[in-house]
């Protein structure tokens, strides 16, 4: 026969576990609350870029679509390097989308693999660095 004294609960246990969730969401709410303050507060002391504001006759200007990209004359096959050519079109139409049409590549090369031996690749590499990068 079980001990039935041992299920017995008393009327103060459930304001005791009412009480600490309470308590713990609170502290939760007011950890996030002071973490949001100090990420203002290091907001405000750094030092802002000046950005040129845009007129409003430029705001309300419409965009001209853009142009095409030129053709290559004749297709690539691999450049110096061992770079396919499509690689290297690929990477200079983003630069241009990004740049402007004025941005000039000097050069692209391939980066040699780490000596770490790094099971995640580059791209783990870099999603590591950014998100462990202390608020910048």
């Amino acid at each position: 026969m079980p001990n039935l004294a041992l299920l017995a609960l008393e009327p103060s246990d459930g304001t005791v576990v009412l009480t600490s969730i309470v308590l713990v969401f609170a502290m939760l709410i007011a950890l996030c609350l002071i973490i949001m303050a100090e990420g203002k507060i290091f907001d405000s002391m750094k030092p802002k870029a000046d950005k040129p504001k845009p007129s409003k006759a430029e705001k309300s200007a419409p965009k001209a679509p853009a142009k095409p990209a030129p053709k290559p004359a004749a297709p690539a096959a691999k450049a110096e390097g061992g770079i396919p050519g499509e690689v290297i079109a690929a990477i200079s139409a983003a630069v241009a989308c990004v740049m402007g049409e004025g941005a000039v590549i000097h050069g692209i090369r391939r980066v040699a693999k780490s000596g770490k031996g790094s099971r995640r690749g580059a791209w783990g590499d870099a999603g590591v660095r950014e998100h462990t990068t202390p608020f910048m």
